[in-house]
């Protein structure tokens, strides 16, 4: 099998050594899994190495079960070592034409996953000749794979009163706040340097709250529930908003008119950032996630004695 993995990169050498490439490519899995410590949700992308133990729940729509970020292991690259040491009982085949002699074919064992890495992966090398040199890929590159395979929660949206809202009364807003919590993925990136891994971590900024009535609302955080239990003088909310009109009009679920309802959604802006070896760290693009509810506003009606 290692011989096919190698035999068309052969095919195509026609240099004596072949121009090393800087580009790097993502070795990852599909999916992962995730562990919710309470504090992080972080989430293993597949990549070889030991995983994490853990266990929780990861909130409304969060990944949940055993599995924690993925510890990888980082060989030292280049290495190059003798074809026949690869591939016992062969030389690679004769020299190409212009070569320098004696020498012998020699294979980088870090050049695998892509024809990019292969195509520097067996080199001819003169007796005493220095092995070409091939930086790692940037950890940044790492980083911004971790980040497209963060699995991020949907929100589940809350609201008091919770089945029909009234004109100039406070509705108040919230969210899940179990989800309320940075989540992190790690992923790797290889080139025939060798393989660098980093983190994405995507911590929860605000949501904004389209109220279905041309109005939004901004809030720092997830907004707080209403606990029935206590006195409303007790009470008060860091996220609300007042209708000043009734639902009549907006469109039915059911097609019936007396069901109209505003339709609310409650954006979540992540900020992402990534950190890496030695220190290395960077801010990535903010991701968002939306959830969506519906709500009827009446109008309460005065009764004249």
């Amino acid at each position: 099998m290692k011989a096919c993995r190698y035999g068309a990169a052969l095919a195509i050498l026609t240099l004596v050594v072949v121009a090393p490439s800087g580009e790097a490519w993502a070795v990852v899995g599909g999916g992962g899994s995730c562990t919710d410590t309470g504090n992080t949700v972080s989430c293993g992308s597949g990549v070889s190495g030991n995983t994490g133990t853990g266990s929780g729940s990861g909130g409304d729509g969060a990944p949940t079960g055993g599995g924690g970020a993925t510890t990888v292991s980082v060989p030292t690259c280049p290495n190059y070592v003798p074809y026949s040491t690869e591939f016992p009982g062969q030389d690679g085949g004769p020299p190409p034409a212009g070569a320098t002699q004696p020498g012998a074919w020699y294979v980088n064992t870090c050049a695998t996953g892509s024809v990019t890495g292969q195509s520097t992966g067996v080199v001819w090398l003169a007796t005493g000749q220095a092995a070409p040199t091939v930086p790692p890929p940037d950890p940044a590159v790492a980083g911004a794979q971790a980040a497209s395979e963060l699995q991020l929660p949907t929100p589940t949206l809350t609201l008091s009163p919770s089945t029909t809202g009234y004109v100039n009364l406070a509705e108040w807003l919230w969210i899940t706040s179990s989800m309320w919590h940075p989540l992190s993925t790690t992923a790797q990136a290889c080139n025939a340097g060798g393989c660098v891994a980093a983190t994405a971590i995507a911590t929860p900024s605000y949501v904004t709250w389209d109220t279905g009535d041309g109005s939004t609302v901004t809030c720092n955080g997830p907004g707080t529930p209403f606990d029935p239990a206590l006195p409303a003088t007790d009470q008060s909310t860091t996220c609300s908003h007042t209708y000043t009109t009734t639902s009549a009009g907006q469109p039915s679920a059911d097609g019936n008119p007396n069901d109209a309802a505003f339709r609310i959604t409650a954006t979540i802006t992540w900020t992402v950032a990534w950190a890496g070896p030695n220190g290395s760290a960077g801010a990535l693009p903010s991701l968002t996630t939306r959830g969506a509810s519906s709500l009827e506003v009446a109008q309460i009606e005065s009764v004249n004695n």
